[in-house]
């Protein structure tokens, strides 16, 4: 039987986790894309586009001040023209966890069912690698992300 893993990732930056979770809940379009909708409330839905043909729709589940950030994706239409990318994203949860330490600060991401095994994994891990590790921290540490379309 094949292990499957969920895609993790962090990353550790100089800025405090006060702006780490304002940067994940408030300034989305900065570091990763276009949204509509509202992030920054429990139950609120929202949506990250990436141009007319790729889109995902989030429900905010839990938000922790400064500490966590769940959010699950209700709607999937990427263009990526792999069967059953869309269907792979349904109801996954995103995770994201910051922490802070000796005056810098870690944030984690679980992205729970984006499993190594799925069809959107080498897609979808190179986007998130992407994301996090370059736009995400060049958002926090030098003011300047890399979000798509800009």
């Amino acid at each position: 039987m094949k292990k499957t893993k969920n895609y993790q990732q962090s990353i550790i930056v100089k800025e405090r986790k006060p702006e780490a979770y304002n940067a994940l809940v408030r300034q989305i379009p900065d570091w990763w894309s276009t949204i509509d909708g509202t992030s920054n409330k429990v139950g609120e839905v929202f949506k990250v586009s990436f141009g007319a043909e790729s889109y995902w729709t989030f429900k905010v589940i839990s938000l922790d001040e400064h500490n966590e950030v769940v959010w699950k994706c209700i709607e999937s239409h990427q263009d990526h023209n792999l069967k059953g990318i869309d269907e792979e994203w349904i109801n996954t949860k995103l995770y994201w966890s910051i922490s802070e330490s000796s005056g810098k600060t870690k944030i984690e991401f679980l992205h729970d069912g984006l499993l190594s095994t799925g069809v959107c994994y080498e897609v979808c891990s190179n986007g998130w690698d992407f994301y996090i590790l370059d736009s995400l921290r060049n958002y926090l540490e030098k003011g300047k992300g890399k979000p798509s379309g800009k």
